[in-house]
């Protein structure tokens, strides 16, 4: 970056150098955060690191030619996620069976099917809240703070303003808005790999335990959203167990039923003795399915 002599660089010499046609190192990091985020690992794994000692991008001319859009677009993040997530790529089930790709590429390296993966957990919580038809879609305004489980509130209080429970609508906004404690983090958020704010992380690992069933199966929050989904389908589809399933199905997955499915639930449905703590239960199954946490 060449400067006048008589002058000190500032921050808007390095955002003019880091924007520059002919640096694209900008662009490319960029839209290798962006694939990562959208297929759950980077073009070059390690996102945070792009040095001659990493591994080398698996697809080198796909990234150019992704950074050299994005440069096109006016980086423009809007611009690029539309770009990707309707490419054949993106689009792919992870379902696929094919021999000859799966012996040739064991490791998915040329994207011949999608790489299942899971919702991040606040995603998850977001999910869960939409599904229910509880989730406050207020943009802006100060952090929340929504129900802890048990007395963990209670316990990290060192003033009465610390942290303040919202039990009702305003504790339900999106997962972005809440408090972040460095030394709290929302125990059901935690159970699915979120973060606490001590460190910057580039990429996050991903689990499989057994405490992440437990959360969404006895947790107090999604036992909660069961019950208000319940309500909801049943003010909605009224006394029609067929209907009811179909909703139920539409608000959770965002499919109708398989005429299996369809099957069994009624079946279910229609023997129950209390018809309200059925329809709960089926809410709670759904909801704690595979289908609704992973993308497939």
């Amino acid at each position: 970056l060449e400067v006048p002599a008589d002058r000190d660089l500032n921050r808007l010499d390095l955002a003019r150098w880091l924007v520059r046609s002919d640096h694209p190192l900008t662009s490319r990091v960029a839209v290798n955060r962006f694939w990562q985020m959208l297929f759950g690992v980077g073009l070059v794994k390690t996102t945070e690191n792009f040095g001659i000692q990493t591994e080398f991008p698996r697809h080198p001319e796909l990234l150019d030619w992704l950074a050299g859009q994005f440069v096109n677009q006016r980086w423009s993040l809007k611009a690029m996620h539309r770009l990707i997530v309707t490419s054949s790529t993106y689009r792919q089930s992870s379902f696929v069976v094919n021999e000859t790709a799966s012996a040739a590429d064991p490791l998915n390296d040329l994207w011949w099917r999608y790489e299942q993966r899971r919702l991040d957990a606040e995603a998850i919580r977001d999910s869960v809240l939409t599904a229910s038809g509880r989730l406050n879609n207020e943009l802006y305004g100060l952090p929340i703070f929504p129900p802890l489980p048990g007395d963990i509130a209670e316990t990290v209080k060192y003033s009465e303003n610390k942290w303040d429970t919202q039990v009702g609508h305003d504790g339900r906004k999106r997962s972005i808005y809440i408090y972040q404690q460095r030394t709290l983090n929302m125990p059901f958020m935690q159970a699915f790999d979120s973060t606490v704010c001590d460190e910057s992380r580039p990429r996050r690992r991903t689990s499989v335990t057994p405490l992440q069933a437990l959360s969404l199966f006895n947790g107090d929050f999604v036992n909660e959203e069961a019950t208000a989904l319940a309500k909801r389908v049943l003010r909605e589809a009224g006394r029609s167990v067929p209907e009811q399933i179909r909703l139920a199905y539409r608000y959770t997955l965002s499919r109708p039923p398989s005429p299996e499915e369809a099957k069994h639930f009624g079946d279910l449905l229609g023997q129950a003795e209390d018809s309200a703590a059925a329809l709960n239960g089926f809410c709670r199954v759904l909801l704690n399915t595979n289908e609704f946490v992973y993308i497939d």
